[in-house]
């Protein structure tokens, strides 16, 4: 099977920007907001929004794509690369179980379940991660609570999602 490469029109680009513009700017605004240090690696998930409208509107590639370059930028301009490790990973996670939901239960999941399913997921593979590079499989005692806080966050994002998408339907370039 030969291997395809889709051509990158300025349309595209643009919008490819624009998702990955906002979603910085949602990260950095993210570190404003009081409460966060109750548990280590906890955030809201505001720049999720991003990816979540980009896999919903624009379908899992470029939605990958937001994600993996918005975590890129993100933990490049935070000082510390090795954030990218953790959120690159959930990124990929997260796009992964959006993906799976998306093809096996069509018409069932809502955007909300999708943003709750993809926070668990990147949460699960974040925590994989720090398992794996800290060669401590008590890093998964970690899980509950972030599950926990997964399915909230997730809620809120979907919700803030839906509210922000302005159509119900999928674009394309």
């Amino acid at each position: 099977m030969p291997l395809r490469i889709k051509k990158l029109t300025a349309r595209k680009i643009t919008t490819l920007g624009l998702f990955v513009s906002v979603g910085l700017v949602l990260h950095y605004a993210e570190s404003f907001v009081p409460g966060m240090g109750v548990l280590p690696g906890v955030r809201i998930g505001l720049a999720n929004i991003v990816t979540l409208l980009a896999f919903f509107h624009y379908g899992a590639g470029f939605s990958l794509t937001v994600g993996l370059l918005r975590s890129l930028l993100g933990s490049l301009l935070g000082g510390t690369i090795t954030a990218f490790l953790y959120s690159g990973a959930g990124t990929i996670g997260a796009v992964l179980v959006m993906l799976v939901s998306r093809r096996f239960f069509s018409g069932s999941v809502s955007l909300i379940g999708w943003s709750m399913l993809g926070a668990f997921a990147f949460n699960l593979a974040q925590v994989t991660v720090a398992a794996l590079v800290l060669e401590n499989a008590y890093m998964f005692m970690y899980l509950p609570p972030m599950a926990i806080f997964s399915a909230v966050s997730g809620l809120c994002t979907g919700l803030l999602a839906t509210r922000i998408s302005p159509k119900n339907e999928r674009q394309s370039f």
